[in-house]
């Protein structure tokens, strides 16, 4: 259907959690650019990937925390506790 998100049959295969990061990352914030939200995009896809290959539960709040963060440390300069910063730099490198 024109709109979706994610095609139909990919979405029957996917679990609730994944279903509900994929449309966070597909929804840009009112305050990002266009720039800006493709690459928290990308940060989750990778981040998403990462738990999925690797066979780790999908935390929704978590990865909601962490787009944040990403975005936060990469435009705005903040910065965290070294472990945040090292697992945000483990789902960049994929």
């Amino acid at each position: 259907m024109e709109g979706d998100i994610i095609p139909k049959v990919i979405e029957e295969a996917m679990t609730e959690e994944e279903k509900i990061v994929l449309r966070d990352a597909n929804t840009r914030k009112e305050w990002e650019s266009n720039g800006q939200w493709t690459k928290r995009k990308e940060f989750l896809l990778k981040m998403l990937n990462y738990h999925k290959l690797n066979n780790i539960k999908i935390d929704v709040d978590k990865f909601s925390k962490m787009g944040h963060m990403f975005y936060n440390m990469k435009y705005l300069k903040c910065t965290y506790s070294s472990q945040v910063e090292d697992e945000i730099r483990m789902y960049l490198e994929g």
